[in-house]
């Protein structure tokens, strides 16, 4: 079996194609913004946890937020 792994995050795109601020996802999903900056600087990963509160949000799939990559 191929291993996946995290690939770019794409969180950024979401919002700008949703036309929401990051500020107002913080609002939303109770994640700060300066946590929202480090996943879309892909300084952090998200937590699944996390993952499925934006994607609630964002109304997409938490598969949506990253391209994954097979090694």
């Amino acid at each position: 079996m191929k291993e996946i792994e995290f690939g770019k995050c794409l969180l950024l795109e979401l919002l700008q194609k949703k036309g929401m601020t990051q500020s107002k996802l913080s609002e939303e999903t109770g994640i700060t913004e300066s946590q929202i900056s480090l996943y879309i600087s892909e300084k952090r990963k998200m937590s699944y946890l996390s993952a499925v509160k934006i994607s609630f949000v964002l109304k997409c799939h938490v598969e949506d937020l990253y391209v994954w990559e097979e090694k």
